[in-house]
């Protein structure tokens, strides 16, 4: 009785957790595989040049591996070389999408994901560029495939608040649950506040799942259900 009942226990808290594992492609956009000029004003420069110089810095495309504007002039793709106040977080590439040009700079990219059941985490990591708070805010979000919102929300800066500071990569963590039915689901980032081509940043943008299926809300009544027929059976197991 006791063994079956440590198996019940193992087995359930295995249902209810499961190893995480990333799913976006490309989230610190360091693939340089293809790319699709911007709308506009584009320095007319190749992705995988962007880094290395002479020659432009940055440049706004339509679409990245992995990522497509949905709304606005493009993707801003910028370098270590392009802003003397920061450089990415990681690698060579980041993100702004108060992109070039005016009047539609404010712009927007999304990633479809195919996700199973469960508990997901997005992170990924946002600065300011200005002291400006009304011209740096992104927001984010994740649709399901009815277009039903599983998650919203923004941030912007600088920020004592959020912790958010010019020249600093502030990481963003949130939460956020995947039903059956829900897949694909769409995630997004969009440029808001002033349209001036001066925004927030982003880079290293990751989803994993940290729990198998969405935890029900009796989640921790029945881990102590369990609990008590441990007890029970070890009390059985002495009488007898």
């Amino acid at each position: 009785m006791f063994k079956s009942t440590s198996l019940a226990i193992a087995l359930s808290l295995a249902a209810l957790a499961a190893p995480a594992h990333a799913v976006v492609f490309n989230g610190g956009f360091e693939d340089v595989s293809s790319s699709t000029p911007g709308r506009g004003l584009s320095n007319g420069a190749f992705l995988a040049n962007l880094a290395s110089g002479p020659g432009p810095s940055w440049d706004v495309f339509t679409s990245i591996p992995g990522w497509t504007t949905t709304a606005g002039a493009g993707i801003e793709v910028q370098t270590n070389r392009t802003i003397g106040s920061i450089n990415a977080h990681t690698g060579l590439h980041y993100i702004e999408l108060d992109s070039h040009p005016k009047p539609n700079s404010n712009s927007t990219m999304a990633q479809t994901l195919n996700l199973s059941s469960g508990v997901y985490q997005l992170d990924f990591y946002y600065s300011p560029r200005t002291g400006d708070v009304g011209s740096n805010g992104i927001e984010y979000s994740v649709f399901n495939a009815a277009s039903a919102s599983l998650l919203a929300g923004s941030v912007t800066g600088p920020s004592t608040t959020a912790g958010t500071a010019v020249g600093l990569w502030t990481l963003v963590s949130t939460l956020f649950t995947v039903r059956g039915g829900d897949s694909p689901v769409t995630l997004s980032f969009a440029a808001t506040g002033k349209a001036d081509t001066l925004g927030g940043f982003l880079d290293d943008i990751n989803v994993t799942r940290v729990a198998a299926v969405p935890l029900p809300a009796a989640a921790p009544l029945l881990v102590a259900g369990i609990g008590a027929l441990v007890f029970v059976a070890r009390r059985r197991r002495k009488a007898a």
